[in-house]
């Protein structure tokens, strides 16, 4: 694993890549544009933010209808990167975090304090922004990108990723055009090479959800990563299914069971406020078998409840038959 140091320049601080000086030593400038040579620089490590998920320094999304706890899972990864721990049992890269929460600030606190009371400890550095950024207009990025640098110097803390939370929230333009698609790709680019940092966006589903994220397919062909969530009402479970990742393998299906946590006050009706969180870890599509998994024992149920309102009612026509 590389090793990384944070320096301080002009007051904010900014992180020594050990890898990215690797690459600096075997570009050849010719005019004034950097070439690599072949294979040079193929055994470089990939730097992941989420071991196996998603890479530093990269840009995707996380994309599914409403309601399907696309951003539950956000914050539940975003939690973890921020108070240094591992998620599902996978390596991290400790850092901060700059939710931008467009769609309302006032629900993430309370989806925050369940994590904290499901995994005993403080999430310090997740920072919250409660309006949207338009990230093609300048003047909007210009401000994000001097906050960033901010919060980096006054808390001495590598923001390791911007989450945009929705694309649509943070989007000036139509989603179904590839040029602003394009613009608003551009625009992350440009964020995301200034802090050295990941940005993920947080996305809806199109009328069909087989074809990926609403909008302009030039979004899914930016991504260096892409995931689906999806919802079944009935079983309560939440699966996330990782659709794309341009430089490795695709990560199993991971299935979840949010349970509701009492956050230890009350609304003014004197009933307990509470918030979903994860309490257990979620299961892999490789693994699900035997008695631990959520689908089979949903299933098992199912089937369970069916046979008995068959039997019931195969007994209530023989007793009127009779």
């Amino acid at each position: 694993m590389a090793s990384f140091t944070l320096n301080l320049t002009n007051g904010y601080f900014y992180m020594v890549n050990p890898i990215k000086k690797t690459f600096e030593k075997i570009k050849e400038f010719f005019g004034n544009l950097a070439f690599t040579r072949g294979s040079e620089g193929f055994a470089n490590i990939q730097e992941w933010l989420v071991k196996g998920m998603f890479s530093k320094r990269s840009f995707g999304v996380i994309y599914g209808k409403s309601g399907s706890r696309k951003s539950f899972i956000t914050i539940d990864m975003s939690c973890a990167i921020a108070s240094g721990s591992t998620w599902q049992n996978r390596r991290t890269q400790a850092g901060a975090v700059v939710y931008i929460a467009a769609e309302g600030q006032a629900g993430m606190a309370k989806r925050v304090k369940a994590w904290e009371i499901a995994n005993k400890r403080k999430v310090k550095h997740l920072y919250i922004l409660g309006n949207s950024m338009m990230m093609t207009t300048p003047s909007d990025r210009n401000e994000l990108i001097n906050s960033i640098r901010e919060i980096e110097g006054k808390n001495k803390v590598k923001v390791q990723l911007i989450v945009l939370d929705t694309l649509a929230r943070n989007f000036d333009g139509d989603e179904n055009s590839s040029d602003a698609m394009g613009k608003f790709i551009h625009a992350c680019d440009l964020v995301k090479d200034t802090i050295n940092a990941s940005i993920l966006c947080v996305h809806h589903s199109g009328k069909d959800t087989s074809r990926g994220g609403r909008g302009s397919s030039a979004l899914n062909a930016a991504s260096d990563f892409e995931f689906q969530v999806t919802h079944d009402s009935k079983t309560g479970l939440t699966t996330l299914s990782n659709t794309k990742q341009k430089d490795a393998e695709e990560a199993p299906n991971l299935v979840f069971e949010f349970q509701p946590v009492d956050l230890g006050v009350k609304c003014e009706d004197g009933e307990p406020i509470t918030s979903l969180a994860l309490l257990t870890p979620a299961t892999t599509k490789s693994s699900e078998t035997g008695d631990n998994n959520p689908l089979l024992k949903a299933f098992a149920k199912f089937l369970a409840e069916a046979v008995h309102e068959k039997i019931c009612v195969s007994i209530a026509s023989r007793q009127e038959k009779g």
